[in-house]
């Protein structure tokens, strides 16, 4: 009897919601999206969604390079089973989203990112190319959202209006239309186009090229070096630096500095529980 009442105890506090923003908010939130007609904004690898093989998820960062939830000892636990890619572009509509709440964390399986908000996306119509045989493709949101506003600016950054990204590739040249479609970086990209192939960057650097400066975008497999706006140079990643702990009554380094960069967004922790 003690153990089946310690097994319920564990249950239920693994799914007590996980959100800071209220009912009401999150009701308002996703009946704003409902049927809405988006675009990727990045190109997207895509597989299995840890362990649901009902869905798919879309990541910009590749899966051995991304984890959104760890074992018992802290250690990355990455998802599996990556396919292919989706380009820049590609049309879904938003079919639902779903915040870490109590009825949320109760149909979600324990080997999945259960406390990041989820959004359902189904291909539209015009969509051509994409795998079949999986109910939804989900795009994870990150798990610190507080408010309405962190979470329109979320989907902002992952999702862009019907037309907006195709219209704005069918501008660029046919060899950097190639390259965000395949997920590479080459000379001659601006920023913009770097993101929407390769997804934002965890890290910048700041370095020289002789008196040029060169702004350096750092991800796990390479980083890219700009001067100005333009790609000069890919070049193999150098290893992550640690982070730097700024010493008792010192002022911190400025976030994105090379010294003291935020962590990579490609990293995200468990959330500790949080009343219903």
């Amino acid at each position: 009897m003690k153990l089946l009442t310690t097994t319920l105890l564990l249950l239920l506090c693994s799914c007590a919601s996980q959100t800071r923003i209220p009912a009401p908010v999150r009701a308002a939130i996703s009946a704003r999206h409902l049927g809405r007609a988006v675009e990727l904004r990045h190109s997207c690898y895509y597989g299995d969604l840890y362990d649901e093989n009902e869905k798919w998820l879309l990541s910009p960062y590749p899966f051995a390079e991304t984890y959104h939830i760890v074992d018992l000892d802290g250690a990355p636990i990455h998802p599996h089973g990556q396919r292919g890619v989706i380009p820049a572009g590609t049309p879904f509509v938003i079919k639902e989203i779903e915040f870490p709440d109590t009825a949320a964390l109760a149909k979600r399986m324990l080997t999945t990112p259960r406390y990041n908000p989820w959004v359902y996306l189904t291909p539209a119509s015009e969509a051509v190319g994409l795998p079949a045989g999986r109910s939804f493709f989900i795009l994870l949101l990150p798990m610190d959202l507080e408010s309405e506003t962190t979470v329109e600016k979320a989907l902002n950054e992952a999702l862009a209006p019907k037309g907006e990204v195709s219209a704005w590739l069918a501008a660029r040249r046919p060899t950097v239309q190639a390259a965000i479609g395949n997920k590479e970086a080459i000379a001659g990209m601006s920023e913009a186009e770097v993101v929407a192939a390769l997804g934002s960057p965890p890290r910048w650097f700041a370095e020289q090229n002789g008196t040029i400066p060169v702004r350096v975008a750092w991800y796990p497999g390479r980083e890219v070096w700009l001067e100005k706006d333009t790609v000069t140079e890919v070049k193999p990643a150098r290893p992550e630096p640690a982070p730097v702990v700024a010493p008792p009554g010192s002022t911190p380094p400025a976030a994105g500095a090379a010294s003291g960069s935020p962590p990579p967004a490609t990293k995200q922790q468990p959330a500790p529980p949080l009343s219903p």
